[in-house]
């Protein structure tokens, strides 16, 4: 009796494991089409600031240089710190009960803090990841940070929530950014955001 026990106590520990492997594994490519979607389609910022020189801005001759936090932070700990962001955000639309669906769930309060491996993220042309948060920047170099939550899935894995807060600067400080709780989908494999 024992045996059996110990059997199917380890068989269920075996399983668990799996399925969170499964999830972190389907986690980090979501990040890595997230940001790549994000990247290539949100408006970029212009610096700008007291001891910004455009005169000497080369953005346009560089790669754009874009550092990842290796953090994923815990998504209901920034629901904590920041309710409003995740009102309502997709108005009354189809997108509006899949995110309230998502922010009501249990996984949703489960997500713990993890790292990834970002170097493992891949970013499309023209941006570049910077390996180190204190790369040398050349004057008027932009660069962006890029950190995010926990991504957050519906059962079926279609439709997920992620917190992104996204920094653009140059090499005399961060200038604006953007940080938001967005809703994004799995289409033809790749997870793109759904803009609101």
């Amino acid at each position: 009796m024992k045996k059996l026990l110990l059997i199917i106590f380890t068989l269920s520990f075996l399983t668990n494991c799996q399925s969170i492997d499964q999830y972190e594994q389907e986690e980090s490519r979501a990040i890595e089409d997230f940001a790549n979607d994000f990247l290539t389609h949100y408006p970029k910022l212009a610096p700008s600031g007291p001891n910004y020189d455009s005169s000497t801005d080369t953005t346009n001759d560089h790669k754009m240089k874009v550092y990842i936090s290796d953090a994923l932070l815990p998504i209901a700990q920034i629901k904590e710190d920041n309710e409003w962001m995740f009102d309502d955000n997709y108005f009354g639309t189809e997108n509006s009960s899949i995110f309230r669906e998502i922010v009501t769930s249990r996984k949703f309060d489960e997500l713990e803090y993890r790292e990834f491996d970002k170097e493992k993220i891949k970013l499309l042309q023209p941006f570049k990841q910077m390996p180190n948060s204190n790369t040398e920047l050349k004057s008027g170099e932009q660069y962006s940070i890029i950190s995010f939550s926990r991504v957050c899935f519906d059962e079926p894995k279609e439709n997920g929530i992620v917190v992104i807060d996204y920094r653009i600067g140059s090499n005399v400080g961060t200038m604006g950014g953007y940080n938001m709780a967005l809703l994004i989908k799995k289409e033809n494999g790749k997870w793109r955001y759904i803009p609101r």
